[in-house]
């Protein structure tokens, strides 16, 4: 029988305490310079090796990180903190099944353990288990109702199983310190764009919120000493976690291949370790390349203000991963957002957002928007095809007619499913394909059912299918369908181009914010008009008018795919020069604001 482990004496626990305050204070390097000299003394205490395997976890040393952890639960195997940072590791790596059984180990020890509640619940909701892991989230937020992460697990899950409403009720009102947390108000403001019930005023409001907190957690920069030159060479930064296979790949791209590196100097920084081939490409695009994985907001602030970034460019939105911190200190005199996020940021310190005439008609959406609306027409995305895209292909002759739908299953509303099943109920011989990731969820599968079924569809008309194995598999999906039924409130983007390379009309509603209007640009920039609906009704009967033209054959897809590769949505060389002119109108009205100030 192992010996247990020597308890720590007042001046080790002294000393994790403070470590673990620099951890969480973001003073990464001197928490691990301290973690490191603790365990050059006390190489034997279980809790310093599992406090720098989570500082290397954040720096993203996953193997030592590893180790570490590892050497922690074998030195001290029944410490319930140690085995749920064993567990969080796991979770970091999408290991969900090991960290459920740490977790449920650690709580086994120690019953009433919030890190280890906390997580199961998370990894439960990872697994699939959303009942149970909804039951263990609320229990955690209820004994924990001041603290910002079981209630934003719980919103989120919610969200995750196409409950925005609920997402948004839990969030709206949450006592303080909550109601100005940034990571609560976050998730608050993201989740208006998925609730059909919702006013655009209301979403404003809500990303507003965020905004105004946000700004009062970080001190925002105003003393830049860029050179006011309006047209110098400007260092443009990109700053994100996708520069990567991604969706923001495929409208990212095209401009960074064709944009003037006389003009422009670009900088990538790249936030995240999740690098790939397309990675590689964006390095090439780029003049200087900064990985800033592991870094905290204020390091990253810092070296963006160290490369003398002129204007820095967002890319994500509220989305997860994003670094509106950052923006939110300001580190770049001229701050942009565009291309990942369908709504405003709320940010006062985002200058400008790029969009076009129909997602943001003045001069309402103007109105509804924190930063300054710069629209580029006809539409404000470039798109670049997959190189690797299969040729349509003719249908299969013996299959119905199908209509379907590839979008995030968040973004399936309530509206959207009616409308839906009443396209189905006044055509009886189609079917309808819906694919998402979440589906291979059987919980999520069967309650979808169940919402179609109780609007009179027979489930054996359904086809519910989970993520494809590969890009070329999914794509070569859109073969299966003849008309594509884009959501509504939250239309697609990469959704809606993927399948009209495919050869596949897409269906649009036209809603009253950004997020319902982006499929109506993109439409409207490969001359598709006309499949931009603006009621319900007319939604319903343009549906019919396609399903009663029968299977779409192999020509029409291709004549379809050449219509569109001749459009100005993939038109990137025109499109390129229109970008760079408003990034340099952008820099250009700083310039002139930074001389008046200086003379006056």
């Amino acid at each position: 029988m192992s010996k247990a482990p020597k308890p720590m004496n007042p001046a080790q626990i002294q000393s994790l305490k403070q470590i673990h305050t620099l951890f969480q204070r973001g003073q990464i390097a001197q928490a691990r310079t301290r973690a490191e000299k603790e365990l050059t003394k006390h190489p034997k205490v279980g809790a310093f090796h599992a406090m720098l395997a989570m500082i290397l976890t954040g720096q993203g040393e996953r193997a030592r990180a590893e180790f570490h952890a590892d050497k922690a639960v074998a030195l001290d195997p029944k410490n319930a903190d140690i085995l749920t940072t064993r567990a969080s590791i796991h979770a970091s790596a999408d290991e969900h099944e090991q960290a459920r059984t740490l977790y449920e180990k650690a709580l086994s020890l120690q019953p009433d353990h919030p890190g280890a509640l906390s997580g199961l619940g998370n990894a439960l909701s990872e697994l699939g288990l959303y009942e149970r892991a909804r039951e263990i989230m609320t229990k955690v937020w209820k004994r924990n109702p001041t603290f910002p992460d079981p209630l934003v697990n719980l919103a989120l899950l919610e969200l995750d199983t196409t409950r925005a409403k609920h997402a948004i009720e839990l969030l709206r009102d949450p006592p303080p310190p909550l109601d100005q947390h940034p990571n609560v108000l976050n998730l608050y403001a993201l989740a208006h764009s998925y609730d059909d019930n919702v006013t655009p005023e209301q979403t404003f409001e809500a990303h507003e919120r965020f905004g105004r907190a946000i700004a009062t957690h970080v001190p925002s920069k105003s003393d830049h000493t860029n050179d006011p030159d309006p047209d110098r060479k400007l260092r443009v930064g990109l700053l994100t976690p996708d520069l990567r296979r991604h969706s923001i790949a495929y409208f990212l791209e095209p401009i960074l291949e064709h944009h003037d590196r006389a003009s422009i100097e670009l900088h990538g920084f790249m936030t995240s370790n999740a690098v790939d081939e397309v990675t590689e490409r964006f390095k090439q695009h780029c003049d200087h390349w900064h990985d800033l994985f592991g870094s905290t907001l204020f390091e990253m602030r810092d070296r963006i203000i160290e490369q003398n970034i002129d204007v820095l460019i967002e890319l994500n939105g509220h989305f997860s991963g994003h670094k509106l911190s950052v923006f939110a200190m300001r580190p770049a005199p001229v701050q942009i957002t565009h291309i990942g996020y369908a709504n405003t940021t709320g940010m006062r310190t985002i200058d400008a957002r790029f969009v076009d005439d129909i997602t943001d008609p003045a001069p309402r959406a103007d109105a509804l928007a924190s930063e300054r609306l710069v629209r580029l027409d006809p539409c404000f995305l470039c798109y670049r095809p997959n190189e690797d895209a299969p040729n349509p292909s003719d249908p299969d002759p013996d299959r119905p007619v199908t209509i379907g739908s590839f979008n995030n299953l968040m973004k399936l509303s309530e509206k959207s499913i009616a409308c839906w099943a009443r396209i189905l109920n006044d055509r009886p011989n189609t079917r309808l394909l819906l694919k998402a990731s979440k589906l291979a969820n059987d919980e999520l599968r069967n309650e979808l059912i169940d919402r179609f079924n109780a609007l009179g569809i027979d489930p054996d008309r359904l086809d519910l299918r989970a993520r494809a194995t590969s890009l070329i598999d999914h794509l070569s999906m859109y073969n299966e369908i003849d008309l594509a039924l884009d959501t509504f409130p939250y239309t697609g983007t990469t959704t809606t181009c993927e399948a009209l390379w495919m050869g596949v009309p897409v269906l649009t509603l036209l809603g009253d914010s950004h997020a319902g209007r982006v499929s109506a640009s993109l439409l409207s920039a490969a001359g598709l008009e006309g499949l931009t609906a603006t009621t319900t009704d007319e939604y319903h009967d343009i549906a019919l008018a396609h399903i009663d033209q029968g299977l779409r054959s192999g020509q029409a897809r291709s004549d379809l795919r050449a219509r569109v590769a001749q459009s100005p949505l993939l038109d990137a060389p025109a499109y390129t020069p229109k970008w760079e002119s408003a990034v340099r109108d952008q820099w250009r009205a700083w310039c002139a604001s930074k001389r008046s100030r200086a003379n006056a």
